[in-house]
């Protein structure tokens, strides 16, 4: 390394970023990769220090983004108090952390596996060894407290309070439940949730829409045939993890049911974890982001709702989404602030409870 830092594309490229003495402050290393948008980079890994390392199209860059849809000085990154922080700097087209756009001159913590939308590119990020966020972050103090109060912490082993609790007893205990009724539910609502996921990445994997769906509905019947006895322990791993492992191995036996007609080498296994672990975490992210943004939807008006989704996700002016739904500009801007709050929170509570 030279006096400053490097963010290595695995596309070839080198690109650098803004140099300042690494000895003189604290850094945090990031990993960022590109699930969609143009190929002119695949993947990078940074060190992010306490002084900004600019995002942008323009020369003086640290991290350079080509495309007119960026602005020469898009956004920044830094580390402060342990966070590696994203912070839009006025840029023309705007920044969006897991489909919600920041503010002008907000900054806002990232979290590993976070999906950072500039300009025509969605990137995962990725932070090592990121501790889960806790499900009140982001609230003012009075919601964060509320919070605490609905959702006491457990005397005595998990309860109500523990955030593991919410997945066992929505899923995995009604796949357990005596009652054939019951065991229904679970399925639906595990189905619901978690087949997109392993569809999706069954897709990425390489296999065409029909073998994608019998992977997932092997990965089903499996659990189906399991939940008897089926015990989620935490301490083994997050469930997250848990289901790429089974979906990967029903990927690797449809490969390998394959093999003597298609003359593949039976000691061969698809290429998959080096290429699809983005693939997975995107999938992960996405269906998390679509249940929180569900459940706060149920929460508010419909009014209320697309005044959020119109200027906090979609990124259409205050004034034009005022004229639209007869709302203020001062109000729309209040109930994007408020939502993106409350999804944050939701999503949060998700990660912690499944991986």
């Amino acid at each position: 390394m030279s006096d400053g830092i490097s963010a290595e594309g695995h596309a070839g490229m080198l690109i650098p970023i803004r140099p300042y003495d690494l000895l003189m402050s604290e850094c945090r290393a990031i990993h960022i990769v590109r699930v969609s948008g143009p190929d002119s980079f695949e993947e990078f890994q940074a060190e992010v220090g306490d002084e900004a390392v600019a995002i942008g199209r323009g020369s003086a860059a640290g991290i350079r983004l080509d495309d007119p849809s960026i602005s020469r000085t898009h956004a920044s990154l830094a580390f402060k108090d342990g966070c590696v922080m994203i912070r839009d700097v006025g840029s023309r087209g705007g920044t969006s952390v897991n489909m919600m756009r920041l503010e002008g001159e907000e900054a806002l913590r990232l979290h590993d596996r976070d999906l950072l939308l500039l300009g025509p590119w969605k990137l995962l990020i990725r932070i090592p060894d990121d501790v889960p966020p806790p499900v009140a972050e982001g609230l003012p103090a009075t919601e964060a407290a509320a919070s605490a109060e609905e959702n006491p912490a457990p005397a005595n082993g998990p309860g109500r309070g523990d955030p593991l609790y919410a997945t066992r007893a929505s899923i995995f205990l009604k796949l357990k439940a005596d009652g054939t009724f019951d065991r229904e539910l679970g399925w639906v609502e595990f189905a619901d949730k978690y087949s997109r996921v392993i569809a999706g990445f069954a897709r990425n994997a390489g296999l065409p829409a029909q073998e994608a769906d019998d992977v997932l509905q092997d990965v089903l019947l499996g659990f189906f045939r399991v939940s008897e006895r089926f015990e989620y322990d935490p301490k083994k791993g997050r469930f997250r993890g848990y289901l790429k492992r089974v979906t990967l191995n029903a990927i690797r036996a449809r490969h390998r049911r394959k093999r003597p007609t298609t003359g593949f080498d039976d000691t061969v296994d698809p290429p998959i974890e080096s290429d699809l672990d983005a693939a997975w975490d995107r999938q992960w992210t996405e269906q998390l982001l679509q249940r929180a943004m569900g459940e706060a939807k149920n929460e508010v008006e419909e009014r209320t709702w697309q005044a959020f989704e119109l200027y906090g996700v979609r990124g259409v002016p205050a004034e034009e989404v005022a004229k639209e739904i007869d709302m203020s500009p001062s109000a729309i801007r209040h109930a994007k602030m408020r939502l993106t709050r409350r999804v944050r929170e939701i999503v949060n509570r998700l990660r912690q409870s499944e991986g």
